[in-house]
């Protein structure tokens, strides 16, 4: 396990693709901003690139509430002639002229269901031409790959057909009865009249995920030749108006939602701080994913090997025991938000959040907990193959959930603020666990610009403690500046590469020193997931305040040793001896400045390590 973005310390960069900006695009980040990003990524150091799920979404186009556990989004992908056969400039020019495109590219936001639709129809329009005039190979290949993906594509196809039936609206439990399984579906299919024309609008569905299966292996192909590991993640879970749900009702329980429980450490919208985080997602029946060898789950991962080197498992706690509501997600939760117990309980007929099998506090159900964590989580490392798997925990975690993490060697994620030693302080750089990927924030958290503006704001919070114990983390003996400014920014980048995790991240909003968060936990509904940077990459690069920040970054990933770019064997100008393997590691001789405050910390007694 993890020999492939865990063999040697790294440094990576987290953005979401649809944040991305590059001239020419449709108002979303797409697979050509990305191979961007890897650039990007690759100039100044960083050898991970961390990517959010990039499946696709309807509705609050929440990239943790997918419509298919495996169809790639349209939005995402690129839009040119030699990136979609069948596709032209005057295609193109008629579907999205420059007046419209004008207005998608402005602003910070991205307008999600407006690109998706427009992206789709283009799509398929191409579709149509390919159709025509498509050479024998083009063909070939995508007949190959329909008959590959057939055990999901084929209900996937059928589901989105019937989306567009109905207007776009997913919610399938309100179509009509024959609509309402695959089964009924295929009947209604095969005696419908127009049923030639519907086969070709499904095929175009077909079209469409070969598309994104090519550009996105293109873009595990140009990391390769820059020497930069894509990170991808798979979700938890599926939405409850998924193609998923819809042909495959046996492995799912609807009447059940997933979430969390109230999270300390987590700031949230109020509406989850009194029960919890509700996302509407349904729930597993995992005795039933048992009779068929997890034949789903292992599918899922598979295919994200397809295009990462590495994938984030979201909600890893949640193999072990999910907490559950009895009432959706969304609106209905704002209402529970309100309800004492036993009004809830009144309203649900008694039944009240739990977890399933049961809660840790338990001991017979611990130990439950804990069979069940090591069946899932070992189908899944078994079906990812070589591909990395970092699983998303951190925190404080039961004992069997910590024993699994070592027993399996599964990565995790390490979060400074979350690690304290009994006085509150933040473990010492070299007590972080070797195995695991050190950030700030991911997309749930809020950036260090932010936190820092509500610790100033408000100094009595939590928030102010917690950002007074990075700040002691990072070395900062002086008064605290107004705003995050450079030295102090710079101090906290350069403290999370000297730790002893594997891979260090930080979060784009992060690297930049800048508040752009990507989602507050309890959230929904449009607006949600649909920020972007302020311009592409590259030009941020060149800014007259982004720029310098972010080549200081790019030297410290450099004298930490981070510097894993390209895995060259040879000598590199920082004083690093390739290793037998190829990967680089630091010399001894080399002149690295937290090497030595790393080996004067090893002293420090702390608590154990998380």
């Amino acid at each position: 396990m993890n020999q492939t973005v865990l063999d040697q310390p790294r440094a990576g960069l987290l953005v979401p693709a649809y944040a991305l900006r590059r001239s020419h695009d449709l108002g979303i980040g797409d697979t050509a901003a990305v191979v961007e990003a890897i650039d990007f990524a690759a100039d100044h150091g960083f050898s991970v690139l961390q990517l959010l799920p990039i499946h696709e979404t309807f509705g609050d186009h929440s990239p943790y509430n997918p419509i298919s556990s495996r169809a790639l989004s349209p939005a995402l992908l690129t839009l040119s002639p030699n990136e979609v056969p069948g596709l032209t400039h005057a295609m193109l020019e008629q579907a999205a002229p420059e007046s419209w495109l004008v207005q998608l590219r402005g602003g910070k936001n991205v307008r999600q269901q407006a690109v998706h639709a427009l992206k789709t129809q283009i799509l398929l329009d191409a579709y149509l031409q390919f159709s025509e005039i498509a050479s024998p190979e083009s063909r070939a290949d995508f007949d190959d790959f329909s008959a590959a993906q057939a055990s999901w594509l084929d209900a996937y196809t059928l589901f989105r057909l019937l989306v567009r039936e109905y207007e776009g609206n997913t919610e399938w439990a309100d179509w009509r009865p024959e609509h309402r399984s695959k089964e009924g579906a295929e009947g209604w299919l095969l005696q419908h009249p127009a049923r030639e024309s519907l086969e070709m609008l499904r095929a175009g569905f077909a079209f469409i995920q070969w598309i994104g299966w090519r550009q996105w292996r293109g873009v595990r192909a140009h990391a390769e030749q820059r020497g930069v590991k894509v990170m991808g993640e798979m979700s938890f879970g599926v939405g409850v108006n998924s193609a998923d749900v819809w042909a495959n009702p046996s492995l799912f329980d609807t009447q059940w939602s997933l979430g969390t429980r109230p999270l300390s450490h987590f700031d949230t919208t109020q509406d989850a701080r009194h029960w919890g985080q509700n996302w509407g997602l349904p729930a597993y029946r995992w005795e039933n994913h048992r009779s068929s060898g997890f034949a789903w789950l292992r599918g899922r991962i598979a295919w994200e090997s397809e295009f990462f080197h590495a994938c984030r498992l979201d909600h890893l706690r949640g193999y072990f025991r999910a907490y559950m509501f009895p009432w959706p997600g969304g609106a209905r939760h704002v209402e529970y938000s309100v309800l004492t117990e036993e009004q809830v309980a009144e309203k649900t007929g008694g039944l009240l959040p739990r977890f399933v099998p049961g809660p840790d506090e338990v001991p017979a159900a611990a130990g439950m907990n804990e069979l069940q964590g090591r069946e899932l989580i070992g189908q899944i490392i078994e079906a990812a193959g070589e591909m990395d798997l970092v699983a998303e925990i951190m925190g404080e975690m039961p004992d069997y959930m910590q024993r699994t993490l070592e027993d399996l060697q599964l990565a995790n994620l390490s979060f400074p603020q979350l690690l304290r030693t009994p006085d509150g302080a933040v473990i010492p750089p070299s007590k972080f666990r070797e195995m695991s990927l050190v950030t700030y924030a991911n997309h749930d958290n809020a950036p260090l610009a932010s936190l820092y503006l509500q610790a100033r704001t408000e100094p009595d919070s939590r928030t102010a403690a917690d950002v007074a114990a990075l700040l002691d983390f990072a070395g900062w003996t002086g008064d605290w500046p107004e705003t995050l400014d450079d030295e102090l920014l710079g101090d906290l980048q350069r403290s999370l590469m000297e730790t002893s995790g594997r891979l260090a991240v930080l979060m784009v909003s992060d690297l930049l020193g800048v508040p752009l968060r990507f989602n507050l936990p309890g959230s929904y509904g449009h607006g949600t997931w649909s920020d972007r940077l302020e311009m592409p990459l590259a030009e941020l690069a060149r800014h007259p305040v982004y720029g310098p920040r972010i080549a200081r970054v790019s030297g410290w990933v450099h004298d930490s040793g981070r510097n894993g770019v390209g895995g060259d064997s040879s000598d590199d100008a920082h004083g690093n001896e390739g290793d037998k393997d190829g990967s680089v590691k630091p010399s001894r001789d080399a002149k690295v400045p937290w090497l030595a405050k790393k080996k004067a910390l090893e002293k420090v007694p702390v608590g154990p390590p998380l």
